[in-house]
């Protein structure tokens, strides 16, 4: 995901990914 959240709103990431994604 290209936004700041983790599946919509959960853990926000600085980096913009998701905590799934890094």
């Amino acid at each position: 995901h290209l936004n700041n959240s983790n599946l919509g709103g959960i853990l926000p990431n600085f980096s913009g990914l998701t905590a799934l994604e890094i």
